[in-house]
């Protein structure tokens, strides 16, 4: 079994522990929307006509 040989301090630790947590941002696509150009997140667009107006709001979707 792999034992270390030297003690990790707990900065090296968390740099490694934290390496695969990184956050991406979402991929932005246009469609078009009632006539406009939207830009939104991919996983939204296909729910786009579901969505009320209230809830595009919370998005952050201009129309």
């Amino acid at each position: 079994m792999a034992v270390p040989k030297r003690r990790l301090s707990r900065m090296k630790r968390d740099q490694r522990r934290a390496n695969h947590d990184k956050v991406e941002a979402p991929t932005l696509v246009e469609i078009e929307y009632n006539g406009q150009l939207v830009v939104v997140p991919r996983r939204i667009a296909k729910a786009l006509p579901y969505l009320t107006e209230r809830e595009l709001g919370k998005l952050g979707v201009e129309l």
